[in-house]
């Protein structure tokens, strides 16, 4: 078998590069601050800050005037986090961040603690969107510049969002499943020219050797510092952990699964969590931080509930077995029916409605004969569908509240309702399955291009298009009410000029009533 040594021996005469001077190589320029990522719940802020090169001595964040400890997230000191508690609710905190010498690192800003949980407010507006990250420039996959992603952004940003949900693929940096197992020998060899020439990840040596290290704190500074910057500095972020966070591709072969992640690649996700991810400040007890960390809530008021999970770390085989844990199909199930939120929606890092043929799906489908992708379809279980019917039925099961599902993962924008789904009759509350839009895809990323097929509806479901499904990059802007939730969505993709985006319209709106 060709082994990652074999790769390193390859590449090792050639250096890493001037890219990894410094350790990192962020692409923003003329700041020491290369992101901010904020998180809120009713009575807490907190905050990632990702610095430029690190400092003598930490960085000092006020809130309100009042100093908060801060915890350097890394080995090498580039990023810190602030947590505050026992802040007012519903109300806008004034932020400055310093240097140790009392500097300031950027002018302040103001961040709002989202409603307290007894408030009843009539709106609340969300920024969803998928699949944000990827390296810049070059093939074998060729992901959208920087310079669109941060247009797509900042026009989502435009409309003044309370919240923002990017769901999965942060991280495009898959190691055996690109250096080894998928696609083709050629396409297999660029990819690791690319991987020497920008970030080299060797799993062949100490997690936390030099190597390594640098070579993500690069990749992190060059997919998710790269993007975000500090755009979002006033709009609390969620993030959901999808297949390529963990270094790999949903697949499977005579080697095995690539998931649940083994120790490795599952280190390199911890760490660029720790690192780049905003705070989880609404992770249920789910009996360890493992399984705990699959699922994140948000409550607003009175008014909704989020549920956000996802759906890799907990791949287990068999009739049996699911792509969530139990404990955390447990706790979703349960919280459709305790809670007390006017609307609840389900965030999952895999899309409800829609299928791209490829493993690890909900559903059954795969490639059909024209498909010029490898099938590792055969490896899917069955117990991956049985979990989703669980799922379903507990979504379409509230009876005072739409079932509403805006997922991740898939390279497309799309509204659906499904009605019935294998021997489930759903339409006294059809499921609204809805992909929000893909930010970071290039034109060779969309499933047409890479797998030889659109994403299609699966054979188990009735299902009609409230939004025509486009391979399109885009974003989704949610307006929940009490009684309704309005959805606006946006599309573009080259040669639709970047300057475009700026005016972008919705190419789409529709309704979902409240049950």
């Amino acid at each position: 078998m060709y082994e990652r040594r074999d790769f390193l021996r390859g590449g090792a005469a050639l250096g890493l590069g001037g890219v990894m001077m410094g350790g990192v190589a962020w692409s923003r320029d003329a700041s020491p601050i290369r992101a901010l990522l904020p998180s809120a719940t009713h009575d807490t802020l907190a905050l990632k800050v990702l610095l430029d090169r690190p400092p003598t001595a930490a960085p000092v964040l006020t809130i309100d005037g009042r100093p908060v400890p801060a915890t350097r997230q890394d080995v090498d000191g580039y990023a810190w986090g602030f947590v505050q508690r026992g802040l007012r609710g519903g109300t806008a905190h004034r932020l400055e961040l310093r240097d140790a010498s009392g500097r300031p690192l950027r002018d302040a800003w103001t961040l709002k603690t989202l409603p307290p949980l007894d408030a009843a407010p009539d709106h609340f507006r969300i920024l969803f969107f998928t699949c944000a990250g990827g390296d810049e420039g070059g093939r074998p996959y060729g992901y959208l510049p920087l310079a669109a992603r941060r247009a797509l952004l900042d026009r989502g940003l435009s409309f003044s969002p309370d919240l923002a949900v990017a769901n999965g693929d942060h991280i495009y940096w898959d190691l055996w499943t690109a250096l080894k197992y998928r696609r083709d020998a050629a396409t297999r060899a660029a990819t690791a020219e690319r991987y020497r020439q920008v970030a080299w990840i060797d799993e062949d040596s100490a997690f936390d050797s030099d190597t390594n290290r640098q070579s993500l704190n690069t990749v992190i500074g060059r997919q998710i510092a790269g993007v975000y910057e500090d755009r979002f500095a006033s709009v609390p972020l969620v993030f959901v952990t999808d297949d390529h966070d963990y270094f790999e591709n949903d697949n499977a072969g005579p080697w095995g699964y690539t998931f649940p992640p083994r120790p490795f690649t599952f280190g390199l996700q911890q760490r660029t969590e720790a690192m780049a991810y905003p705070f989880a400040l609404g992770r249920p007890d789910l009996g360890d931080a493992y399984r705990g960390g699959t699922v994140e809530t948000v409550r607003v008021g009175k008014l909704l509930e989020l549920a956000l999970f996802d759906c890799r770390r907990g791949w287990s085989l068999g009739d049996k077995g699911g792509v969530l844990f139990p404990e955390a199909e447990a706790f979703l199930v349960d919280r459709l029916a305790r809670s007390t939120a006017q609307q609840y929606i389900h965030a999952p890092s895999n899309p409800f409605g829609w299928t791209a043929g490829k493993l690890g799906e909900w559903y059954a489908d795969g490639p059909s004969d024209g498909s010029t992708f490898a099938n590792d379809k055969s490896y899917w279980q069955k117990g991956w569908f049985a979990q989703h019917q669980r799922l379903a039925a507990a979504l379409s099961g509230q009876r005072t509240r739409a079932a509403v599902s805006i997922s991740g993962d898939m390279h497309a924008s799309a509204a659906s309702i499904i009605t019935r789904s294998g021997d489930l009759d759903l339409s006294a509350n059809p499921i609204h399955a809805i992909l929000p839009g893909t930010i970071g895809t290039g034109n060779e990323g969309y499933p047409s291009s890479a797998r030889g097929i659109k994403p299609f509806h699966p054979a188990a479901l009735t299902i009609n298009d409230t939004a025509a499904m486009e391979e399109r990059n885009g974003f989704s802007i949610v307006d929940v009410y009490p009684g309704r939730i309005d959805v606006q969505q946006f599309r573009w993709r080259p040669p639709e000029p970047v300057a475009a985006i700026a005016g972008l319209q919705p190419s789409h709106r529709f309704t979902i009533a409240r049950s």
